[in-house]
């Protein structure tokens, strides 16, 4: 009987052996990959054919999208045309495990390092699972509950030992540098300024600089230091990623919009009113001066009469059902005084004084109403007496009302576009075209390529040296789209997944290329995990919201606007310096497809349509970044918005503490004709030296149901040389 028993034994073990199993091997060629132990798991999978002499392989070799579906069969533990498959393979892209499909098989097989980035690894049902992983960075704990919900095993091979500091260096890539101090050298116009006061407003650490203008205080990432010093501007700094940061200092201008002086840090700033050429300290002026700001301009307001009338005292706008009043026929000092002189005040929009009506019999009658929209008025200030005489004579002595557009704002926060042409410096400078490739050695060598093949070729070379770089891959990507194959170009971008994971200045170039291809559903991806990884951050909202938007996912983008608008389920967060963008957008997206779209609910401030003949967006990755842009008009006057710490100090901290970085324009049907948009960058603060990008949007005819858009991207790396990055006609 017992011989019996083994005999069943023995006949049933062969016929174990020699019975064909059916396998689905899932194979990670994605670009963390490259390093695996391929000579490890080679041995792992000759044992199992051992075991299992007869099988019939399903390989689904894959990285951001499947790379090759083949079927191999192992006959007698022999596979010799499957191991070379799996030695020869390219590793490059990111990681999806969509690919991970149920199927009638036996048992899965999944070589990889469950390293999550394009989407999650979902354990498959009913299909005993075998995950088998050699790599150093592998996420063990993911991979192990996956294959335990499967009923299956983890196997991890690795027998490198690496030491740990090579891990780290990788693991920093793209990370900050916090030393525990920040140093740097402070300059001014005359060279190194000595005795800068530096003051952390963290910690309250305090130093003086040396007479070189060396420093060296004790700060760390996300502190905020103020630099002052006698007769200069006043710079602050929020610390992000950098530990070496040097400081211009510019001599206080008095009619800059913004000054504070002072010898030390004080948390009282003075009040300034604009009063026609600079902005002075309301304390100090001995004449009555009012101000309101666009909060107080009501969004039913739809001409500059509507927004004026009834918000000063000694202002009267006369009823004339007869006669159309409008603002240029105001009343103020010195009305009904005399029939024979000009009793209406003056109005000036950005410095530029308009047309003056006059009063008297005869007398010309302007129509300035609707020159500009009020939505685009950031502030209206009235003179009075010897404040409006002081500055425009006999002009003002009925009052002048100072009207400032939200391109023209005080401290340069915006630029107003509908300045009246002629009123700003003539442009004589020699700006370059930015180039649609940089100048580097690695893409020297790709332009040499005389086909895909050999291209592709030279870029795996030149990864060896570049590819912990992420602007390597988005440039290599820019190149690849000219040779019109998206397979290949959308495989090298999404690289950035694998180098720059946790890095949001990163992710947001890679984001602004998704949609300058049009890839609008790759962008919500990218999107969704930046909140992820900043969810205090305004603009990131406003992204997502957008995003959903161009992708034709109206409700949702809309969903996402109100909740922005209404402060839920958006991490709290300051919605200052974007929120007429966000206005802006969410009437756009209702005007044009409110037919599709449940308003119950919404702020009805969003269902008053706005139109613009053209409106341009510029967002930038890096909130470091500083430069200059000048915007050049068709007769050939420019003016200059600054993003600099010399000239914007405030308005960059601010950026940075609520996680935004953009500004928009707008042209109207009376700016008829070619505007250029030139950029003049001075590099950023970071340690890590890395370009800028930039992204350009452009819309023709804002509100109306033939709007168009067009998004570019350029990126910024040259310093102090002017480049033009976009043109724009006007017709």
């Amino acid at each position: 009987m017992k011989n019996f028993l083994l005999l069943i034994a023995f006949c049933f073990a062969m016929q174990t052996s020699l019975a064909q199993r059916n396998i689905d091997l899932y194979w990670d060629a994605s670009y963390s990959m490259k390093d695996r132990n391929l000579q490890n798991e080679l041995v792992y999978l000759s044992n199992y054919f051992k075991k299992y002499p007869h099988t019939n392989v399903n390989l689904v070799m894959f990285s951001n999208e499947v790379i090759l579906k083949e079927n191999f069969l192992v006959k007698d533990g022999n596979w010799p045309e499957l191991k070379r498959e799996l030695s020869n393979t390219i590793y490059d892209g990111a990681t999806s495990y969509n690919i991970l499909k149920n199927s009638n098989v036996d048992e899965i097989l999944l070589f990889t390092d469950g390293n999550e980035n394009l989407n999650e690894l979902v354990s498959p049902y009913n299909i005993p699972i075998t995950i088998v992983s050699t790599s150093i960075y592998t996420n063990t704990s993911k991979l192990k509950l996956v294959s335990d919900l499967a009923s299956g095993s983890f196997v991890y091979l690795n027998n490198d030992l690496r030491s740990a500091n090579q891990k780290e260096k990788a693991e920093q890539l793209f990370k900050g540098v916090d030393t525990g101090y920040i140093e740097g050298n402070i300059t001014g116009i005359e060279g190194a300024l000595g005795n800068v006061s530096i003051i952390n407003k963290n910690n309250n650490e305090g130093v003086a600089s040396l007479p070189n203008g060396n420093y060296k205080i004790k700060g760390d990432n996300g502190d905020y230091l103020v630099y002052t010093f006698l007769g200069k501007k006043t710079i602050n700094i929020s610390v992000d990623k950098a530990n070496i940061i040097n400081i211009f200092m510019p001599d206080i201008d008095q009619n800059l919009d913004e000054v504070i002086v002072t010898s030390k840090v004080t948390e009282v700033e003075a009040e300034l009113v604009n009063v026609g050429n600079q902005k002075v300290d309301k304390k100090t002026l001995g004449y009555d001066v009012e101000t309101i700001t666009e909060e107080e301009i009501s969004e039913l307001d739809t001409n500059l009469a509507g927004a004026a009338k009834g918000q000063f005292t000694s202002f009267e706008l006369p009823n004339n059902t007869y006669d159309r009043v409008d603002i240029s026929q105001f009343l103020g000092r010195g009305k009904n005084m005399t029939i024979l002189l000009n009793q209406y005040g003056l109005v000036v929009m950005d410095g530029m004084p308009l047309g003056q009506s006059g009063s008297e019999f005869g007398g010309i009658r302007y129509a300035q109403d609707d020159i500009i929209n009020p939505d685009m008025i950031e502030s209206i200030t009235y003179l009075k007496g010897l404040a409006a005489t002081n500055k425009y004579g006999t002009l003002g002595r009925n009052g002048v009302l100072l009207i400032t557009t939200k391109n023209a704002t005080a401290g340069k926060a915006t630029i107003k576009k509908d300045i009246v042409l002629g009123t700003t410096a003539t442009y004589t400078g020699n700006a370059e075209l930015i180039s649609d490739l940089p100048n580097t050695p690695y893409m020297n060598a790709l332009k040499a390529s005389k086909s895909i093949d050999e291209a592709f070729d030279t870029y795996l070379v030149q990864r060896k040296k570049y590819g912990n770089e992420a602007s390597f891959f988005l440039d290599v990507y820019d190149y690849f789209k000219g040779w019109n194959n998206d397979l290949v170009s959308n495989r090298i971008l999404s690289n950035i997944y694998e180098v720059a994971y946790d890095n949001d200045v990163v992710l947001k170039a890679l984001y602004y290329k998704q949609q300058e291809n049009g890839d609008h559903a790759a962008a919500i991806k990218t999107l969704e995990h930046i909140v992820k990884l900043k969810p205090k951050d305004s603009q990131a909202y406003r992204n997502l919201a957008l995003a959903y938007n161009y992708n034709g996912q109206y409700e949702e983008a809309l969903k996402w606007y109100d909740n922005i608008d209404k402060n839920i389920g958006v991490g709290n967060i300051n919605t200052l310096g974007i929120n007429k963008t966000i206005t802006n957008e969410t009437k756009n997206l209702i005007a044009l497809h409110g037919d599709k779209l449940n308003t119950n609910g919404i702020n009805p401030k969003f269902l008053k349509p706005i139109n613009y003949k053209s409106r341009i967006v510029f967002e930038w990755n890096d909130l470091d970044a500083e430069f200059d842009l000048n915007i050049i008009n068709p007769q050939n006057r420019f003016f200059t918005w600054s993003h600099t710490r010399a000239e914007n100090s405030q308005r960059i901290a601010q950026q940075k503490e609520l996680g935004y970085g953009l500004e928009e324009f707008y042209l109207t049907s009376s700016d008829i004709g070619e505007w250029i948009f030139n950029m003049k960058y001075y590099g950023t603060n970071a340690k890590e030296k890395s370009p800028t990008y930039i992204k350009i949007t452009v819309y023709k005819n804002f509100g109306s149901p033939d709007q168009t858009k067009k998004i570019s991207v350029v990126r910024l790396e040259k310093t102090n040389v002017e480049e033009t990055v976009s043109k724009l006609v006007v017709n």
